[in-house]
């Protein structure tokens, strides 16, 4: 096998995949309430040939196939760390170095890193008795933790009551309003009533991303973690002053990208929350990489148990809230042709 594997063909591949069966009503409709009109997911498979034989497998969140010009004739090691050329193409080269390397794609990113990491199970703000259903399949997959969607059209309270009818004492929830509850005020004062259930460990951005006067207060009196996102709060002021427990990043932040926030934690304490592995397998297990890689991942999160198919062979499979890395070259999934075929635009 050539040490330096040359791309000789790239391609892109659209898919339309709806949401479950089991889920898919409301979360349409809960969509249809923020004036968003969403009944699938749409992500774009990005396949890259080269001329040792190896094949490398990404996901874009936009349809990529600008970026795929030019790819053929170049090194895979030339487009290491590159990610001018987009998320789906900079994923599918980590798959092709990996796999020329002979190692997982974790090992690109670290000497030693986990073996496992701890995915967690995501739910829009569904209605009461589904959300309860779906903490049900969450605990049979083997999940313990749980985020959340908080929306003014539904009981938080209500919500959580319900799913701590079937939760054990050591499930966690957390609680992601994406600043739908106003005010600190607010915030506080439904932290104050979700009080009783042990379950609920964290809120996630409970207020308006640029109300940092806001935040100040709630980290005051908030006795539950605290979440922001990193794209959105200004991060120097929720470092130095340790606003927040956590920061969410999400947006596809691969590679030297999300191993400087990393770094940058160690150094404050504070702890990622990665929703980039969103809505097909290759994405979910390649993001488990680079969790297992990087040691202030705390959780990761992905939506594709919401999806109809995953699109790879392999179940993502969970041991008591953990998953366990692929060790094989690369990624380590296999793309399920027909169900590729099935779900391509």
């Amino acid at each position: 096998m050539s040490a330096t594997p040359k791309i000789t063909r790239a391609e892109a591949i659209g898919l339309r995949i709806p949401y479950a069966e089991r889920v898919r009503e409301n979360m349409v409709a809960n969509y249809r309430r923020e004036n968003v009109d969403r009944s699938y997911y749409s992500p774009w498979i990005v396949r890259i040939h080269t001329d040792a034989g190896l094949v490398g497998l990404g996901e874009a969140t936009t349809d990529p196939r600008e970026q795929l010009a030019g790819l053929s004739g170049r090194t895979v090691w030339s487009l290491l760390h590159d990610a001018s050329r987009g998320n789906g193409v900079m994923m599918a080269v980590y798959d092709l170095a990996a796999q020329a390397a002979g190692v997982p794609v974790c090992r690109l990113f670290s000497s030693q890193p986990r073996r496992t990491i701890q995915q967690i199970w995501w739910s829009h703000s569904l209605r009461p008795d589904l959300m309860k259903a779906e903490t049900r399949r969450a605990i049979e997959q083997g999940y313990t933790v749980h985020k959340i969607k908080a929306r003014p059209y539904e009981d938080t309270v209500a919500q959580v009551a319900a799913m701590a009818e079937v939760a054990p004492h050591d499930y966690r929830i957390l609680v992601d309003a994406n600043g739908s509850f106003g005010s600190p005020g607010k915030a506080l004062a439904v932290a104050e009533a979700l009080q009783r259930f042990h379950q609920v460990k964290a809120f996630e951005q409970p207020i308006a991303h640029e109300d940092l006067p806001g935040h100040r207060e709630i980290r005051k009196h908030l006795k539950l973690r605290l979440a922001v996102h990193w794209e959105a709060v200004d991060v120097r002021s929720f470092m130095l002053e340790s606003l927040c427990d956590s920061f969410v990043v999400e947006d596809f932040r691969w590679g030297p990208a999300l191993t400087e926030k990393s770094a940058l934690c160690e150094l404050t304490g504070q702890t990622l929350w990665v929703e980039n592995g969103l809505n097909t397998g290759l994405s979910q297990v390649f993001q488990a990489h680079m969790a297992a890689a990087l040691p202030n991942v705390e959780f990761t999160i992905s939506l594709t148990h919401v999806a109809e198919d995953d699109v790879v062979i392999e179940p993502f499979v969970m041991d008591r809230g953990r998953y366990t890395v692929p060790q094989k070259p690369g990624i380590g999934v296999t793309l399920d042709q027909p169900a590729v075929d099935k779900y391509r635009v």
